[in-house]
């Protein structure tokens, strides 16, 4: 009977020296529990400000806490205070050290302080011979830090310093990098640069339909239009449709006479939008970092056509929109994207492909910003968006008898559009 009772107490002090995370029965006291919050999340600040968090835990005695860094050189304690030196692994201990009957009890907590973000603008020098003609690279840190340049296709090309030098046919790979220190993150931007026969990498913006309002892509589909005559909205004039192969997509505006026109001024608008993989809608608050990403692409490829009405009245241009992630408050209250242009113009109702050069396209939304570079704005922005709207859409041309004329306007749009 002593065995059995001897055994019970050793388990009993096993168990209690256990719980507790350091303090248990072993001191003579009654086994507490402490409850640490986690205090991480918080980035390293910029000296000389010191970032700081309150540190909360409560013991289940009701006893005060103390609290002890183990990593002074990453964080230190005052109080409750931590303070956060620099980015690295920090440790803080959170102790009651035994009140009213209850015996020590602790608790250690270990995250992460991260450093601050850090961003390199690499622009692309665009496609090159294959000649001994060296490549000039130049790439700026944010904060002003040193960037360096490294090659990791050296049968392509190799780097010395800043600059690269051809060696064979193929997709040169260049990344630049610079390093952050102790407060920021290293922040690297790599390049592919074809080179002699090659050509760059064909990008996605959408490769077909799931259905009338959705790309195949999760992207949404949006035609819009209106006309004074019916309150500058569709009103029951559009309509949406895919077609029952699923390959294409059309979206007309008819504007609907009950008379014959009187030659009074009819103003509208038309157009389509087709944002990239993922998006619903472009952000009313802030820059967007999902989209078509251009590195070496040099053309935007593809395919729409026209009805016959629209082409009819000579004025059927389409404007070929790109919309950048790049967010601006225009006039310093409205949300705007800044946005960059090409032109098509259909001479045939045929379904015609159509290859447009991202080094030509021009300005069609400033967002109040001045000195626009539109090469930099593809490198360093994502395409959000591609709309084609009308230049001057059909208010002339009828489909119908003139004593109740129709003048539709209507884009096919058959997928993929790409860039390369």
């Amino acid at each position: 009977m002593w065995y059995q009772n001897s055994a019970f107490a050793i388990a009993c002090a096993a168990m209690l020296a256990a719980c507790g995370g350091g303090g248990g029965g072993s001191d003579g006291g009654a086994v507490q529990t402490m409850a640490f919050s986690f205090p991480g999340g918080t980035e390293v600040a910029i000296p000389p400000e010191v970032a700081s968090t309150t540190l909360k835990a409560t013991a289940s005695s009701g006893g005060p806490v103390t609290f002890t860094s183990n990593t002074p050189d990453v964080c230190s304690v005052s109080g409750d205070k931590l303070s956060l030196l620099k980015a690295g692994e920090c440790s803080v201990t959170a102790t009651q050290a035994g009140f009213e009957g209850y015996a020590p009890v602790s608790q250690r907590q270990l995250f992460v302080i991260p450093k601050r973000p850090h961003m390199v603008s690499f622009r692309n020098p665009g496609a090159q011979a294959l000649d001994s003609q060296p490549v000039a690279l130049a790439a700026v840190s944010d904060l002003g830090r040193p960037v360096t340049f490294s090659s990791s296709t050296p049968t392509v090309c190799t780097v010395s310093g800043s600059t690269m030098t051809k060696v064979g046919n193929g997709l040169c790979t260049i990344t630049a990098q610079s390093d952050g220190g102790d407060i920021y993150a290293t922040a690297t931007m790599v390049k592919n640069i074809p080179i002699g026969t090659e050509k760059a990498p064909v990008l996605t913006h959408f490769s077909g339909f799931k259905d009338a309002s959705t790309t195949k892509e999760g992207g949404t589909i949006n035609g819009y239009a209106g006309v004074n005559l019916n309150g500058w909205w569709c009103n029951g004039w559009c309509d949406q449709v895919l077609s029952e192969d699923g390959n294409n997509l059309k979206f007309t505006f008819n504007v609907k006479l009950d008379k014959p026109n009187d030659g009074s001024w009819i103003g509208g608008y038309y157009g389509l939008h087709v944002l990239g993989a993922g998006l619903k809608e472009i952000s009313k608050v802030g820059p967007m970092i999902s989209g078509v990403r251009i590195d070496s692409q040099a053309s935007m490829k593809f395919r729409i056509a026209q009805n016959a009405e629209w082409i009819n009245t000579g004025n059927n241009t389409v404007n070929v929109d790109l919309v950048l992630g790049h967010f601006a408050l225009k006039n310093g209250k409205d949300a705007c994207n800044v946005t960059l242009r090409s032109k098509v113009k259909p001479a045939t109702t045929d379904a015609t492909d159509y290859t447009v050069s991202l080094r030509d396209v021009t300005v069609a939304e400033s967002c109040g910003l001045s000195d626009i570079n539109t090469w930099n704005e593809l490198q360093d922005y994502p395409i959000v968006q591609v709309s084609f709207n009308a230049d001057s859409m059909n208010v002339s041309v009828s489909s119908t008898p003139l004593d109740k004329p129709t003048y539709p306007t209507r884009i096919t749009l058959t997928g993929p559009i790409t860039f390369q």
